[in-house]
């Protein structure tokens, strides 16, 4: 009996042990269960197609987590409908390998876990994946400062191919397709332009030139180049070009630096004399630098008087000297100059085709006023840089005496002495086709060198005789505007009742341009012959 009792309790004590162990696993009612809890965490272990990605699922939200991953896209807010992974059951820390990706892109990420209730998701990260590593990009440039044993070479790194480009540089042979076991210049690291210098050159001699550039995947070389380097030093080479625009006292020569002899030539121009081989120590021009054509103005000659002339060129190893050539200078002036009867002044003056031009600015000044009056129906004359009234005093100026004077329009249509008059557009039309066209003509006008145009001067070889200088103007600011860059003269040809047409040659351009400005401006004048 005792025992029936015993079996009895033991019974009784296990089932209430089952009920309640039974009852504590039991999850809570489905109406109390939410979706899991959990966070996206570090992505490490990027490479071109592969990523990991870290989560941690801190809640099953009272139901059992029967999947968690991570799921990516290359659009935003991506879910378990994109790739993913599967990365076990539960709460806790789990890592997803995300794989198959494309290099060099933008991913967004978000871990994920689901249980009863539906789906759960961290929150969004962001990578990018990396490039696909090749060999750099680079290309050859331009090869500059040749000498006989010196050149530049420029470079671009126009891509690293995903990998840090860790030496760049020329390499140069004298056979074809140099590589950078030879002769070479390291021009530093990374992408970008740069440039080299080639040393220890041979004079006279054809350099192949590539640019190259080394990362982990291995070296790539730019297009291969080629220049030949310049002989030895020597004395420049120069030529002595045709003798015109001879007068009385004056002639013009021209030249042409044909090499600088591998040395930069620091002056060139034209030598003369009564006696042969005239050379530097005589009477000469300086006509600028460097090779080219260039003029010089034979000046202060004796009349009916035979000159030798030569070209010169001096650089680092000497003056060099062209053929020599001879001329005879007329035998007065009388025929090439006009005598102005009313103030006495002598022009030079000058046949160009059919016509005959004064060879200077006109300068006959009857008043002068300063540059702040002006009128577009009564006369007006200026001076550059005078802001008086007293005519003797303006005569006295350097302006006065280089440039002429400045008139309006008014004026200009009055201003030249009889026999002679302001030329209309069609008669500087013929004058500009004489010196070579609309392109050309400035530069044929125009006085050579920088004695009073400002540098370029651009195509001056005064060609013509015409001597065209840069008086500026008097501007519509009321004041004086442009000297030594542009010259400038009126036209007859009027526009309207206020503008009228003029010629304008400029120190940067060689050709000749023909605008309209009102009359009031004050410009400057050549006369042509009746």
């Amino acid at each position: 009996m005792k025992r029936i009792f015993k079996n009895k309790v033991t019974f009784l004590v296990m089932f209430v042990l089952s009920f309640f162990l039974t009852t504590c696993t039991q999850e809570p009612p489905e109406e109390e269960q939410t979706l899991p809890i959990l966070t996206t965490n570090e992505i490490t272990g990027i490479t071109t197609t592969t990523a990991s990605c870290q989560g941690k699922v801190t809640s099953d939200g009272g139901a059992t987590v029967t999947t968690r991953g991570v799921c990516w896209s290359t659009t935003e807010n991506p879910t378990t409908a994109c790739s993913k992974t599967s990365d076990g059951t539960g709460i806790g820390s789990f890592t997803g390998n995300l794989s198959n990706l494309t290099p060099d892109t933008k991913y967004f990420v978000k871990a994920y876990a689901i249980n009863a209730k539906g789906t759960a998701y961290g929150a969004q990260k962001t990578f990018t994946t990396l490039q696909d590593q090749t060999m750099p990009e680079v290309t050859t440039g331009d090869i500059t400062h040749i000498t006989a044993t010196t050149a530049i070479c420029t470079g671009n790194v126009t891509s690293d191919g995903g990998a840090t480009v860790t030496e760049r540089g020329i390499c140069w042979d004298t056979k074809e397709n140099p590589v950078k076991d030879g002769s070479k210049t390291i021009a530093g690291t990374g992408v970008g332009e740069f440039s080299c210098n080639l040393i220890e050159l041979i004079p006279n001699t054809k350099y192949y030139v590539r640019t190259y550039a080394v990362n982990k995947i291995g070296t790539t070389y730019g297009e291969q180049k080629t220049f030949t380097t310049l002989k030895e030093k020597t004395l420049p080479t120069v030529t002595t070009g045709d003798i015109t625009n001879i007068t009385a006292t004056t002639a013009t020569c021209s030249g042409n630096v044909t090499w600088d002899g591998g040395a930069e030539v620091t002056s060139r121009g034209i030598c003369w004399n009564t006696n042969e081989n005239p050379s530097t120590e005589d009477s000469k021009t300086s006509d600028g630098t460097g090779a080219g054509l260039f003029a010089g103005n034979l000046t202060e000659l004796t009349p009916n008087t035979t000159y030798y002339v030569r070209a010169y060129a001096t650089n680092s190893e000497g003056t060099a000297y062209g053929e020599q050539k001879s001329f005879v200078t007329n035998k007065d002036e009388a025929p090439n100059t006009f005598k102005d009867s009313r103030d006495g002044k002598v022009y030079k003056t000058i046949l160009l085709g059919k016509q005959v031009w004064m060879a200077e600015n006109l300068a006959f000044l009857p008043e002068v006023s300063p540059p702040a009056l002006e009128s577009a129906n009564e006369a007006y004359f200026y001076v550059y840089g005078y802001y008086g009234t007293d005519v003797a005093v303006a005569r006295e100026t350097e302006n006065f005496i280089t440039y002429g004077v400045l008139y309006n329009w008014t004026a200009a249509m009055s201003a030249c002495p009889d026999g002679w008059h302001l030329p209309n557009e069609d008669e500087w039309y013929e004058l500009f086709e004489f010196a070579g066209g609309i392109l050309k003509a400035g530069g044929r006008l125009k006085e050579a060198g920088t004695e009073h145009w400002s540098q370029p001067n651009e195509q001056a070889s005064n060609s013509t005789g015409f001597t065209a200088l840069p008086g500026g103007a008097r501007g519509m600011d009321g004041d004086f505007i442009n000297m030594f860059v542009n010259g400038n003269w009126w036209m007859s040809t009027k526009q309207g009742l206020f503008d009228a047409m003029f010629l304008s040659i400029q120190a940067h351009h060689g050709d000749v341009k023909r605008p309209i400005l009102p009359k009031r401006n004050g410009f400057s004048v050549r006369c042509l012959k009746d």
